[in-house]
């Protein structure tokens, strides 16, 4: 019953949300980071230990300018999430555009489906969008909620735009489906998460630290020979995001053992290094260390 509750008054907020103005949208975001940052310090520790090592030149008051330009970020991305879930098709255009729409049309015609890699960078929520964009069907990752009412919402959310709503670990054997049947899908698959210890297989040189990766975009786009793009949405300004793709592999059978994800992390490096405030560094990525596993590359 009390998840119930909960769900019911999570949906009236997120309505009443979606239909404020911008300018008050976002002086909640305000509000909420002050929160975060000041009052209850979300995984504050963990987020200042993150930069601290990968800027190792970074001085103190550098470390703590780029925790609290990230901390106002964090605030927009869970503001903007909250409130989008109600926005129209025509706002959500206005809020994110994709840059190079040209690059899905090419292999639509060639038949080919294709997976992205992508991270915890810019609005990572705020992809579902695509689907307004690309001929592709756009399948949408999730995580299952343990709240069956919030989980039955955001699958709603996010198949709202014609998206097939797929959870994890269902994800190989429906893309398989789709291709068996002619389907041609666009994936979207987070990386930069950090893998469960015993299903750590590979490290990769990454923001000067020893980091395990998942593997599976390119195992999926190995058994399903898919095309993979590097897909990464720049913040222009608060609330308006230009998502870029750029072609990582178009024969990805061909490639060598871990060239597709040791090349994403390298991409995503680029990326965080020329603006980091917009990666999301309250994840604990670094709490398993390279020197603990006798691992033989």
């Amino acid at each position: 019953m009390m998840k119930y509750i909960a769900y019911i008054f999570g949906i009236a907020f997120f309505r009443a949300l979606s239909i404020l103005p911008r300018f008050i949208i976002y002086f909640i975001s305000d509000l909420l980071f002050l929160v975060l940052y000041y009052i209850v310090a979300y995984r504050k520790k963990v987020a200042l230990k993150n930069i601290r090592t990968s800027f190792p030149e970074y001085s103190k008051k550098e470390v703590s300018r780029l925790a609290r330009r990230f901390y106002l970020h964090l605030a927009d991305v869970i503001v903007e999430s909250a409130a989008s879930i109600y926005f129209s098709k025509r706002r959500m255009n206005k809020m994110y555009q994709v840059s190079n729409p040209e690059i899905f049309e090419k292999y639509y015609k060639e038949g080919r489906s294709i997976l992205v890699s992508m991270a915890h960078y810019g609005n990572w929520e705020w992809t579902i969008p695509m689907s307004l964009t690309v001929q592709h069907d756009v399948v949408a990752v999730y995580k299952p909620l343990k709240n069956k009412y919030f989980d039955r919402a955001m699958q709603r959310v996010r198949g709202r735009y014609g998206a097939h709503v797929i959870p994890m670990k269902n994800i190989g054997r429906e893309l398989i489906n789709f291709k068996n049947n002619g389907v041609l899908t666009v994936s979207g698959m987070v990386a930069d998460q950090r893998p469960i210890k015993q299903h750590i297989q590979h490290w990769v040189d990454f923001l000067n630290q020893k980091t395990p990766v998942f593997l599976g975009t390119e195992k999926l786009a190995t058994k399903l020979d898919s095309v993979v793009l590097y897909g990464n949405a720049v913040k222009v300004k608060r609330g308006v995001y230009l998502a870029e793709f750029q072609l990582m592999s178009e024969s990805p059978k061909l490639t060598e053992q871990y060239e597709i994800t040791d090349k994403s992390f390298k991409i995503l490096e680029s990326i965080i290094q020329k603006e980091p405030a917009y990666w999301l560094w309250t994840h604990d990525r670094w709490k398993y260390k390279y020197e603990d596993f006798n691992e033989k590359e």
